[in-house]
């Protein structure tokens, strides 16, 4: 009986040895379980961020597609409109001009018709001014020293016109690189726009242009500090809807900052394409 209590306590001992393997192995087989489950989210996450990729090279590469038609369909309205411009001037003002020339050899001829052929020809003379007018929209002569003598003609013009001093702040190199014609033309026509808008309904005092090149795009911002516009907004006018038809075919982004008596600005974003030499 006096061996008893030393087997008993080395059963003890290898129970609890048995004991600390069992909780051992347990948690080994945790930590395998838990390793598993952390391989397996890993390989979801992969699964997912891979279909992730490939959805947004798709979104990239419609949106491309989208642009590329755009881009397609604006050449052909363009030369459309060179075509129409050509045709115009080369037609209809040499008729124009031959009215106005036989109306003031029919006034040589019969004096007692002079009144009325003087207001025959000062109508020809104003339709010949709308022709011009028209001619010059559809096909713009200033954007054939480039985009930059354009907007200063543009802005030295509006200044004139309008008594509203306008500044230009052209940014980094908003004109020292090359651009396509199209994206200028999109440009040019959307600042006439702008500036049009502020001089009928803006009652500025001051206009500024901002103009920038950032990570390839352009950046056109046109700022007034007029009465802005109501709130709450109204219903674009014919003018807004006009800029922003243009901005969304030149493939931009157009935002509209306006608060009633603390003037509006107009910020229009644009994608510049690659060029190659």
């Amino acid at each position: 009986m006096r061996y008893a209590q030393p087997f008993l306590e080395i059963d003890v001992v290898v129970a609890g040895a048995f004991l600390l393997a069992g909780i051992a192995l347990l948690m080994l087989w945790r930590q395998r379980r838990l390793r598993a489950a952390l391989s397996a989210m890993d390989a979801a996450l992969a699964r997912e961020r891979s279909r992730s990729e490939l959805a947004d090279q798709a979104l990239a590469d419609t949106r491309a597609q989208v642009c590329r038609l755009n881009t397609s369909q604006q050449s052909l309205r363009d030369a459309e409109r060179r075509r129409i411009a050509r045709d115009l001037h080369d037609d209809m003002g040499q008729h124009l001009l031959a009215m106005t020339f036989d109306v003031a050899k029919l006034a040589q001829q019969h004096e007692t018709l002079a009144l009325p052929l003087a207001q025959v020809e000062a109508r020809l003379q104003t339709a010949t001014r709308s022709l011009r007018t028209i001619v010059r929209d559809l096909r713009p002569e200033q954007l054939e020293s480039g985009l930059q003598g354009a907007v200063q003609q543009q802005v030295e013009q509006f200044s004139r016109l309008s008594g509203i001093p306008c500044r230009l702040e052209a940014e980094g190199e908003a004109f020292s690189a090359p651009t396509d014609e199209r994206l200028d033309a999109a440009v040019y026509r959307i600042l006439q726009e702008s500036l049009s808008n502020i001089a009928r309904h803006a009652q500025a005092s001051e206009v500024c242009i901002g103009l920038c090149r950032v990570s390839g795009s352009l950046s056109l911002t046109v700022r007034d500090n007029g009465i802005g516009l109501p709130d709450p907004p109204a219903r674009r006018g014919c003018g807004l809807r006009g800029i922003a038809q243009r901005v969304a075919e030149a493939g931009g982004r157009f935002d509209i900052s306006s608060e009633p008596g603390h003037g509006t600005a107009l910020t229009m974003s644009f994608p510049i394409q690659p060029t190659f030499a």
